[in-house]
Order: structure tokens, then sequence, then C-alpha cells
């Protein structure tokens, strides 16, 4: 089985939840996917559900991704990420925020909800 990606538009929210194993290509070709669609759409909100995505990244590979979200998701107004306590690291996020993308990430989906629903 490969990661399998599904999109949703909820107003001004592009929701994209992913499911099954993925590698750092597969996570950075998702990225590629949010650019393109909230480009062509004029999206600057994103809620991005990874609680059924399966992922081994090394420290680095976490690192490299954050910088990979950013230089394509740096038009974005805000940006949350859900993902399984168990898998909660921070890496990926400090390096995306510290590379300008304004991104949180949660374990809980209402929680990441309410953020991007607080005004900007």
């Amino acid at each position: 089985m490969s990661l399998q990606v599904s999109l949703a538009r909820q107003g001004p929210v592009l929701a994209v939840k992913g499911s099954g194993p993925a590698n750092l290509a597969d996570l950075k070709g998702f990225a590629d996917m949010m650019a393109t669609v909230c480009r062509e759409e004029q999206l600057t909100h994103v809620l991005v559900d990874l609680l059924d995505v399966q992922q081994q990244l090394t420290f680095t590979e976490h690192l490299q991704l954050g910088v990979y979200l950013a230089e394509r998701l740096h038009f974005l107004t805000k940006m949350a990420s859900v993902v399984p306590e168990q898998m909660r690291s921070g890496n990926s996020e400090r390096a995306a925020q510290k590379s300008g993308l304004q991104i949180r990430t949660f374990t809980d989906m209402g929680e990441a909800r309410d953020w991007l629903k607080q005004p900007d």
C-alpha cells in the first residue's frame, strides 16, 4: 500500500487527509499538491490530517521536510497539521516556522480547527 491523499474544500480552508505509509519523497509530493491547489484556488488556510499516516522520518528528514514545506507553502496565512501523539516531535514544525511558514502541529483535530478559525 502507498500513501493515499484526499482533498476537501471547507470554505477558505483546504482540508487534506493522508493515510498509509509515507517517506520523505511522499510527504514532499504531498506539499507540492497542496501548494498547487491552494495557488490555483487562492486558498490561504490548510488543515492537514496525518493521523493515519505511518512514517519514520529521521531527525534530519524532519528538518528537510519543514524547510521544504516553508519553501512551497510560504504564501499561506495558516497551516495546521494533526499527527498522532506518539509521532509529535515538533522538528518539522520548528524548521518550517524558522523558514517563515505560519504552521502549528496538533494532536487534536478540534484544536487545529479552532486555531485555523482564529483571526489572522
